[in-house]
C-alpha cells in the first residue's frame, strides 16, 4: 500500500512540475494579449468592423502583434548581450531554483533546441538492473553525481552519487533518452542495439 501511495504521490507532483511552466507560459501569453489588445483598440477604432475567419480585426492585430514580438524576442536572444544577461541571471538567481537546469534542459530538447549545454547519457546499476541516467558534474576523480529520471515522467527521479566504475557510457542524445524513458522503455531494442 506504501508503493502505491508513493507512486501516486511522484506521480502527481511530476504532474506539477510539468505542467507549472505551461500555465505559467498561459498566464504570460494572457496578460501580454490583455496589453496588446488595449494598445491596439485606439488603432482599431476608425477601421470598419471585419472578421476574418472569425476572428475580429482588432483581435487579428493582437494575434499578429504577440506573434512579432515573440519573433523580435528570439532575434533580441541570440545576441551576446542577452546572452550574457541570461546567463548572468541563471548564475545568480535561477541556479538556486531547484531543478531549473535540468528543466532547462529538457524543455530545450522537447522544443527541438540543440543546446551545448545537454547532459551525457548514461547507464548506472539499481537494485533491478542498469537504467538511464544523466551525469550531472564530477564530485573527485572516482565520484560523480547522476540523476536518474523516472519514467514515464523524467522531471522526478533520484540524484545519487557513483563511482567512476558503475558508469556505463552509451553514445546516445539527452533527447533520446528522454523520449525512451516517457514511452516506458519502447524504442529502447533499436536504441540501444550493440551498446550493451
Amino acid at each position: 500500500m506504501k508503493s502505491i501511495l508513493k507512486i501516486i504521490k511522484a506521480t502527481f507532483l511530476g504532474g506539477i512540475i510539468f505542467l507549472v511552466p505551461l500555465v505559467v507560459l498561459l498566464i504570460f501569453l494572457e496578460k501580454g494579449y490583455g496589453i496588446i489588445q488595449k494598445t491596439t483598440l485606439p488603432l482599431v477604432n476608425n477601421l470598419p468592423r471585419i472578421n476574418v475567419l472569425g476572428i475580429a480585426l482588432q483581435e487579428l492585430i493582437g494575434i499578429l502583434l504577440i506573434i512579432i514580438i515573440c519573433l523580435l524576442a528570439g532575434l533580441l536572444a541570440k545576441t551576446s548581450n542577452a546572452k550574457k544577461l541570461v546567463q548572468k541571471l541563471e548564475d545568480s538567481i535561477l541556479s538556486f531554483v531547484p531543478g531549473y537546469s535540468f528543466m532547462k534542459s529538457m524543455n530545450e530538447n522537447i522544443l527541438g533546441i540543440e543546446s551545448k549545454d545537454d547532459l551525457k547519457v548514461i547507464l548506472v546499476p539499481t537494485d533491478a538492473g542498469l537504467q538511464f541516467a544523466f551525469l550531472i558534474e564530477q564530485i573527485s576523480e572516482e565520484k560523480f553525481t547522476v540523476f536518474i529520471p523516472d519514467a514515464p515522467n523524467p522531471w522526478s527521479g533520484s540524484v545519487v552519487f557513483v563511482d567512476k566504475k558503475d558508469i556505463q557510457d552509451i553514445d546516445i542524445t539527452q533527447k533520446q533518452a528522454l523520449a525512451c524513458i516517457r514511452k516506458l522503455g519502447y524504442g529502447s531494442k533499436e536504441l540501444l542495439k550493440n551498446k550493451l
